[in-house]
């Protein structure tokens, strides 16, 4: 008999000691969450919540994610309140609550372990995600809100310099919107914009290395918000300076606001005796002659830029390349002789070269560098990082978008932007308002035969977003279908009738003139109003309820 109640007693204390994973527990509104159900997906940077029996307290004890030990926000030990019937009556139960970080991985099947008193256990595999899953249709719920509203207090400097307020915008996960102009570069955050740097700024970066802010080229965050890639001309008073421009490519870690120099590059003031080149092409970052404009980056850290760099020449003092690339315009194109190259800078630092401009009409680069032919220096990125998109050119100097596949460093698909190609999907029963097909992806503003600022993106979901007349519109690049996005579906030629708002319901939302910023971690989609004007820039956020 005492051997039996022995092995009851081990049973017990077996059980007790194992940790183990609920499937779902009422929170009854903590946290803002009713009924709490075991996750299937989670997106990068959400809090990530388990619930279950973890001894979180006792040491040797852990919760993994994809095999990466969780950082806990908080935990909490909750009364039961018999929701749980077992043999062993439970006192408390574990809620840990955590952040979910893309070293987690990314994609299907990532592994849950709890670890205690020498015990590990599985729980069921999720999926982390960069973004939360796309509606792939009209969402008629979408909502815009006004972010912000922004004139410069050197207002009258860009004016009388004609430099644009805004020439590059980007935005980060948590919807935080950074952007630059010729003498510096922002962010727009709670509804206020914060300068980060401007023109006359003194760095020193991580080695010592100090420069000046002479003016911004461009820049780009990542889509974490930890780094913002930076490039500028540097007005350092060393004896390079006499006869050479200097740049510099930089990134911040914004969090500490270090810096670190990624390349010094010299362009010269006068005329060479002997004529130089551009190369190399690729390689590592730190021995490339380069003159960044065009910044974009990608869910994995990638830096894809336009290269303007120019050559010494022994007929060209590099004068008018100096008055266009510090035009502070939006959307300059520079071809004084210089190279045009679209490229990529990894993680790891390596350099390589993805497109090379200007090919149309009888037109060729002066400078022939490796990638493929392109028309122009302005690109979108997939956020992916897998694709590129470029603007080529076909017979009577039309735009052939191409989407090139950074990894085959192949063109996979191509449109011409001004051929209807793309069947629309109608989820509108109205008659009024219905749209209808077929239509094109433009990027050319005839008026100006100039490309739009920031018309077109891509989402999260591979697919393409445009500004096309009032409305918002999602293409599909290689199935070759359009739905509206957001904004009445007939807009084509301009906004609709009653399609006049700011703000609001998102159908009657004047989209005209909308300038594409980025999505944050929920697909909430950025844009801005006025960056062509002098009156000041607005800032939206097209968005479902309550994200």
């Amino acid at each position: 008999m005492l051997n039996a109640c022995r092995k009851v007693d081990e049973h017990k204390t077996l059980v007790e000691s194992q940790p183990w994973l609920a499937d779902h527990y009422s929170l009854s509104g903590r946290y803002g969450i009713s009924q709490w159900n075991y996750p299937s997906t989670w997106v990068v940077g959400d809090t990530g919540i388990l619930i279950g029996k973890f001894f979180l307290e006792k040491p040797g004890s852990e919760i993994r994610v994809g095999g990466v030990p969780v950082k806990l926000v908080d935990h909490i030990q909750l009364d039961p309140n018999n929701q749980y019937t077992t043999d062993i009556h439970l006192e408390t139960v574990d809620v840990a609550r955590f952040i979910i970080t893309k070293e987690m991985g990314i994609g299907p099947g990532r592994p849950i372990t709890i670890t205690a008193n020498g015990i590990t256990i599985n729980g069921a595999p999720l999926s982390i995600q960069d973004f939360a899953e796309s509606v792939g249709r009209t969402d008629t719920t979408l909502l815009v809100d006004k972010l912000a509203h922004w004139v410069p207090a050197n207002a009258s400097v860009l004016n009388q310099k004609g430099y644009a307020f805004v020439r590059s915008i980007h935005c980060d996960r948590n919807g935080n919107i950074w952007f630059d102009n010729q003498l510096s570069i922002n962010e727009v955050t709670n509804g206020q914009v914060n300068s980060i740097l401007n023109a006359g700024d003194k760095l020193t970066d991580a080695n010592g290395v100090t420069m000046t802010i002479k003016e911004v080229l461009g820049s780009a965050i990542s889509f974490d918000g930890n780094t913002l890639f930076f490039s500028i001309e540097d007005g350092e008073p060393s004896a390079d300076a006499a006869d050479n421009y200097i740049f510099r490519l930089c990134k911040m870690d914004v969090p500490t606001k270090n810096i670190t120099m990624l390349n010094r590059t010299l362009v010269q003031k006068k005329v060479a005796p002997f004529k130089g080149d551009a190369s190399p092409f690729q390689g590592s970052v730190d021995r490339m002659k380069i003159v960044a404009m065009y910044l974009n980056t990608d869910l994995r850290d990638n830096l894809t830029y336009t290269n303007y760099y120019a050559p010494p020449s022994t007929t060209d003092n590099h004068a008018g390349w100096k008055s266009d690339i510090s035009s502070g315009t939006i959307n300059m194109e520079v071809t004084r002789g210089n190279l045009v190259l679209i490229s990529r800078l990894d993680v790891a630092g390596k350099v390589t070269p993805l497109m090379n401009a200007p090919y149309f009409g009888s037109n060729r680069p002066a400078i022939t560098g490796p990638g493929i032919h392109v028309a122009s220096s302005f690109c979108f990125v997939d956020p992916s990082g897998k694709y590129v998109y470029g603007m080529a050119n076909v017979e009577s100097w039309r735009t052939l978008i191409v989407k090139y596949d950074v990894q085959q460093e192949d063109i996979i698909a191509s449109a011409r932007s001004i051929d209807g190609i793309f069947a629309f999907h109608s989820y509108d029963s109205a008659q009024a308002t219905r749209g209808a097909g077929p239509m094109d992806l433009g990027v050319i503003d005839w008026s100006s035969m100039g490309y739009y600022f920031n018309s077109s993106m891509v989402i999260s979901d591979g697919s393409i977003l445009a500004v096309y007349g009032g409305s918002l519109y999602n293409y599909d690049f290689e199935q070759r279908t359009v739905y509206c996005y957001a904004g009445v579906e007939n807009a084509l030629s301009g906004p609709a009738p009653g399609q006049d708002k700011l703000t609001g319901k998102a159908k009657w939302v004047d989209f005209s003139n909308a300038a594409l910023i980025g999505q944050d971690k929920s697909n909430a989609v950025y844009y801005c109003q006025g960056a062509m004007t002098t009156d000041g820039i607005d800032f939206y956020k097209l968005h479902s309820p309550g994200k």
